[in-house]
């Protein structure tokens, strides 16, 4: 769904996707905290799971930039939504993430997910704005193109590619 097709509602409810609690990282340890975290903040959803090569290959670029968006004061938060096959693929993997992410034993705001974003492979990054609109359901190639985040958030910036698929 491109930028063009939103309407003027949100496209994405925080609490009926993510849930009302997320993990994040405080003090080097993952907390559960409220997902009103979000509110005012560009989300980017972001779909990955350890077992995937080249998930694991594009996580520590969307870390450089996420941190670099961050220490510039850009409302910038990334979601993790695993696709790892046990709460411990999940555990190393998410040691490695500055960001949020959505509890493993969470199946259903993660399935969901999925679904709404007809996700068919990963990685898969999908950025939404404040508002909660739809601004790039793909924005791993965005990224890759701009790393430094000149044109961030990337809005209509879409080109399908995905390394692992889901299916």
């Amino acid at each position: 769904m491109s930028a063009a097709e939103q309407g003027s509602g949100p496209d994405v409810d925080f609490v009926t996707y993510f849930g009302h609690r997320l993990l994040a990282k405080r003090d080097g340890k993952a907390t559960e905290v409220p997902v009103s975290e979000l509110d005012g903040k560009y989300v980017g959803i972001y779909f990955s799971a350890h077992w995937c090569p080249p998930c694991r290959a594009f996580t520590p670029l969307l870390r450089k930039t996420y941190l670099m968006l961050t220490a510039l004061g850009k409302p910038f938060e990334v979601v993790f939504v695993s696709s790892d096959q046990s709460q411990q693929e999940f555990d190393n993997y998410y040691e490695e993430m500055p960001w949020m992410s959505i509890p493993y034993g969470e199946s259903s705001h993660r399935q969901g997910l999925a679904r709404r974003f007809s996700v068919m492979g990963i990685p898969t990054l999908v950025i939404l704005s404040p508002e909660g609109h739809v601004l790039n359901t793909n924005a791993r190639a965005a990224l890759i193109r701009d790393p430094e985040a000149a044109r961030f958030p990337w809005e209509g910036e879409e080109e399908r590619y995905w390394c692992c698929s889901l299916q």
